[in-house]
């Protein structure tokens, strides 16, 4: 599979403690001081922890090196060692990682170093947690003993059982990052955040002009809980297309992105996947029309393309 998920970490971010402006589902970031950074390589798949939660997981799409960078260094008073670890729940506060001296916040050494810090986007295709998962599911799954890198190297090939549960589904590389996905990967994309939000709520009131306060799926619902779904990742094909887009719930919204709910290109009738039949939110929707207007049919193209990808899905649920 040309390298993409063949080698996989943990990345860990610290919403009390974080230096660096992560954006969760979107980007990390870390410096050439951070034990592994030279390894990571783009197709590389990486789960990211924030706190004490497994966020979600995707596949590394392009690495941005900033140079020139000054970064905030905390120190252990005793061994000057960075980094030490915060200790949410005991005191005192910190203890370092090397010489395990515990200490306060107030006894910290702070110096300023410059760094380069490189950026791991990853937004082209992340999936973002369907439930609560501690990072403790990965206990077994982690190829070094050590606790203290914020970057860890993980098993792949022990991964997939806390990736079903983690995405709520059977995940199958093969089948969650396809074959196109895959060139875009490592042909090198740039400008994916950017693409993803320029325009989209200007996009959802096209949407709301042509489909009115009205879910595809569903029928009429408050416009608070209506979202612009489109039919291809915008974030790799960055156009808002008047005939690419549907009006949907949005937790439908996220089932449709997900590949759990699709349309039947030829009747435009709705199909779920056999892991919703169990919810009677859902049960009723299989099979049934596309609640739009005639004249408002979205691309078959694109239907066809979204309806063919979520069978692949579909049959490894």
């Amino acid at each position: 599979m040309n390298g993409i998920g063949e080698r996989a970490w943990l990345f860990i971010t610290n919403t009390n403690l974080s230096v660096y402006d992560d954006r969760v589902g979107q980007y990390y970031s870390y410096d050439d001081n951070v034990q592994n950074h030279r390894r990571i390589r783009v197709g590389d798949l990486v789960i990211i922890r924030e706190d004490e939660y497994l966020a979600g997981w995707s596949i590394v799409d392009s690495l941005d090196p900033i140079p020139n960078q000054v970064k905030e260094m905390r120190r252990c008073p005793k061994c000057s060692k960075t980094n030490p670890s915060f200790r949410k729940k005991k005191i005192p506060a910190y203890k370092c990682n090397t010489c395990k001296l515990e200490f306060e916040e107030s006894e910290l050494v702070r110096t300023f170093d410059t760094v380069t810090q490189i950026r791991a986007n990853y937004s082209l295709n992340w999936h973002e947690g369907a439930r609560p998962i501690l990072h403790t599911a990965l206990n077994d799954v982690f190829l070094s003993a050590s606790t203290f890198p914020a970057i860890r190297p993980l098993d792949p090939l022990k991964l997939s059982p806390v990736l079903d549960r983690l995405t709520g589904r059977d995940v199958d590389i093969n089948v969650d990052i396809p074959q196109q996905a895959i060139v875009q990967i490592l042909g090198g994309h740039t400008e994916a955040i950017v693409r993803r939000r320029r325009g989209q709520r200007a996009f959802r009131f096209h949407m709301m002009e042509i489909f009115g306060e009205r879910c595809a799926f569903t029928g009429t619902q408050p416009p608070q809980v209506l979202e612009a779904a489109h039919l291809y990742s915008y974030a790799k094909t960055p156009e808002h297309r008047s005939d690419a887009g549907l009006l949907l719930r949005r937790d439908c919204h996220t089932l449709f992105d997900a590949n759990l709910i699709t349309i039947n290109p030829e009747s435009l009738r709705i199909s779920i996947a056999p892991v919703l039949e169990k919810y009677e939110t859902y049960r009723p929707l299989n099979n049934r029309s596309l609640l739009i207007q005639d004249d408002a049919t979205p691309s078959r193209t694109l239907l066809k393309e979204h309806f063919e990808q979520s069978m692949l899905v579909f049959s490894k649920n």
